[in-house]
């Protein structure tokens, strides 16, 4: 009489534990692929910002060199830098001093945008402060 012998040294993985390990891969790619997106965002945002920094330091710079003493009230305009324009928005206001003035420029990359992406504050002197300042040993 002949037996069927079943071999019970089989090796290999069965079905559930196969459909298990591509259950795991496909969540640990999905976080992968989503801290990646969320990387290249931020870089994104970072770079505006950066950029918007110079614009911000350049306007104020401007300022500081026009050789004007600015008056108080708000100005608009706009910048390209780097393939893209920039608008800016700067408050110029009195302070105890009356020699200096104090110049908030907000930067933003749309017109129209209620919130800028930065803010920056520095002080413009008097330009007969400057030439008295040079004028002397």
């Amino acid at each position: 009489m002949n037996t069927i012998r079943r071999r019970t040294d089989q090796s290999g993985f069965t079905l559930i534990e196969i459909l298990v390990s591509l259950a795991i891969m496909s969540i640990v790619l999905g976080v992968l692929i989503q801290t990646a997106g969320a990387s290249a965002a931020n870089a994104g945002r970072l770079r505006d910002r950066t950029i918007a920094q110079w614009v911000g330091s350049n306007t104020l710079a401007e300022l500081q060199l026009s050789g004007t003493f600015p008056e108080t009230g708000s100005k608009t305009g706009n910048t390209e830098m780097l393939g893209i324009t920039w608008y800016w928005k700067t408050r110029v206001q009195k302070v105890e001093d009356e020699d200096l003035r104090r110049v908030d420029i907000e930067i933003r990359k749309q017109e129209d945008s209620q919130n800028p992406m930065l803010t920056i504050a520095g002080f413009v002197n008097h330009p007969r402060l400057f030439s008295r300042n040079v004028s002397q040993p």
